[in-house]
């Protein structure tokens, strides 16, 4: 069925993010004779996000498409473990994003963002490879102070002072 919760949420974000585009581009042009202005990362954000909305919509057409072939007993009983698992996940990651803005000015940058994209990645994967997942937390946080910081000029708070 197209109205499914999950099509209507992806519906919902898409159009979300295509005003959000829209309103974006009315603040000019992202480059200019100067470098980026500060037009370049909303443009860059609604973009991305209407990108990857889209692929999601695609891959739950094709998903529904396929399910009628499965039956819809079996579907039903191999999807309610998996959501009774995930049932939280979105409350966790709300708590998550409020002790990293209570924590981003006193602990700094490095610190809480470290935290914060660690916890994410443990909350949507398991615990497993610990040490892969620290790397990646690294260099996520890396390549973020690099374009902030760096790219668009951005102070970014050090525990340091």
């Amino acid at each position: 069925m197209f109205l499914n919760r999950q099509m209507v949420f992806l519906c919902v974000t898409l159009a979300v993010s295509a005003g959000y585009l829209v309103t974006a581009l009315r603040l000019g042009a992202p480059i200019a004779e100067s470098g980026l202005t500060p037009a370049f990362f909303p443009i860059l954000v609604g973009g991305a996000a209407i990108v990857f909305c889209s692929i999601l919509i695609l891959q739950a057409l094709r998903a529904e498409r396929e399910a009628p072939a499965k039956g819809a007993p079996d579907e039903e009983q191999d999807e309610a473990p998996e959501n009774e698992a995930q049932g939280y996940t979105h409350v966790w990651v709300v708590v998550a994003i409020f002790f990293y803005i209570v924590a981003f000015r006193p602990l700094g940058y490095f610190i809480s963002s470290g935290l914060f994209v660690f916890a994410l990645i443990l909350l949507f994967s398991n615990v497993e490879k610990l040490i892969l997942k620290g790397v990646i937390t690294a260099a996520i946080v890396g390549v973020a102070y690099v374009m902030f910081q760096q790219l668009f000029g951005v102070r970014l708070p050090t525990l340091w002072g």
